[in-house]
């Protein structure tokens, strides 16, 4: 069962906001632009972003979560890790003293019962309100009533969370955690056994999801070579004069039928992209590719096993949240690029409820929790609770 704590924030001087930036615990709080609460605090979070026809807000809960191990199954992951994304998330925190960037998690609350606990919160000024290059609005509201406190932890208490994005963040924090407990002796609710978390109800349907595209390097292949090994396994369909328009490659996967795996591949120096979709009578599954029947059909695990790791032998491969930088991508090294759709929330709480991963880097959400929002110090001599 999550334990959830407030914490004392490390938050940005309203005055002194400037240019939004990652957080720098150390250099922040010697600098004066960054403020530390002065008693624990939860902080309600909304985002503001354009969707379909109107405005939408997603509302958030910034706080401390109580760190374990995947095995104990009360966090949750979808999605694997690697050794070099976890390292540098480390690194990081080591240099920080702290966590300046909480991992994103969701939890189940048809009801709504989170939102009814902070409505009167929200009817009040936010403690910082700023907006991101992309048009988002981003408020944050600090909470230190000690009734609503106790109230989200029992809430809390029975639920699981799903880690949805930062999964090398969290395995970052739980090795920090280790670093600390061999060198000291902590207290059951030292501020060393807990993350910073940002919580979403899994059951918002402003909760957006957003593909991560694959950028590929390194590669000596041919792109005929390439398109002859997939048709193994997949219907090729040229893409005229698509190499660099990002919406008709988008619209060319929109238009797939039968629910299949698909994907669109550019070459670099080819003013063509091509659509790939797994042939109806091809089983991921009896290919030996997807660890479980029910992922067989989801676009990350067809790409990376069918796909990149069968065709692209070598290939040194980075993701990208933005299609058209992705392609731009061709024109400076990037020897391929490979457009994907985006999984539903359903389908990546599926993947975690069944005790499945998918490869690493399969998912983002939009919009991004902004920087220099809230930040958590790690004082192991410190208390959250």
């Amino acid at each position: 069962m999550p334990q959830i704590a407030g914490l004392r924030g490390v938050l940005p001087d309203p005055a002194k906001l400037g240019d939004l930036a990652p957080l720098d615990l150390g250099t922040g709080l010697a600098g004066g632009t960054l403020l530390r609460d002065p008693g624990r605090s939860v902080y309600r979070y909304h985002q503001i972003f354009a969707g379909p026809g109107r405005a939408f807000t997603r509302k958030n809960l910034i706080l401390a979560v109580r760190l374990s191990p995947w095995s104990e199954g009360s966090i949750r992951p979808h999605e694997a890790t690697t050794p070099a994304g976890r390292d540098a998330e480390l690194a990081r925190i080591r240099a920080n003293g702290g966590h300046a960037d909480p991992i994103l998690a969701g939890f189940r609350d048809p009801p709504e019962e989170v939102d009814r606990l902070f409505r009167k919160t929200e009817g009040g000024k936010p403690t910082l309100d700023l907006t991101t290059p992309d048009g988002t609005v981003h408020r944050v509201w600090r909470v230190q009533d000690a009734e609503l406190l106790g109230k989200l932890r029992h809430y809390f208490a029975p639920k699981k969370l799903h880690v949805l994005d930062g999964h090398d963040r969290y395995e970052a924090m739980l090795a920090y955690h280790e670093e600390l407990a061999a060198k000291h002796s902590l207290s059951m609710y030292s501020a060393a056994n807990y993350g910073l978390a940002c919580l979403v109800n899994l059951d918002d349907r402003t909760l957006v999801t957003a593909p991560r595209h694959r950028i590929v390097r390194g590669l000596t292949a041919k792109s005929e070579g390439v398109l002859a090994a997939a048709r193994t396994h997949f219907i090729v369909d040229k893409l005229a004069g698509a190499a660099k328009d990002p919406a008709k490659q988008q619209a060319a996967l929109a238009d797939t039928v039968a629910h299949q795996p698909a994907f669109v591949v550019t070459f670099a120096g080819d003013p063509d992209a091509w659509k790939l979709t797994l042939s109806p009578d091809v089983s991921p599954f009896s290919e030996g590719v997807a660890p479980h029947r029910a992922l067989q059909k989801l676009d990350p695990v067809v790409v990376d096993g069918m796909f990149i790791g069968r065709a692209l032998p070598g290939a040194q491969v980075t993701t990208s949240t933005d299609p058209g930088a992705a392609l731009a991508a061709l024109e400076s090294g990037a020897n391929v690029v490979v457009i994907m759709r985006p999984l539903s929330v359903e389908q990546i709480a599926h993947v975690d409820e069944l005790g499945q991963l998918l490869p690493a880097g399969s998912t983002s959400f939009y919009p991004p929790i902004a920087p220099n929002l809230v930040g958590l110090v790690i004082d192991p001599d410190e208390d959250l609770v």
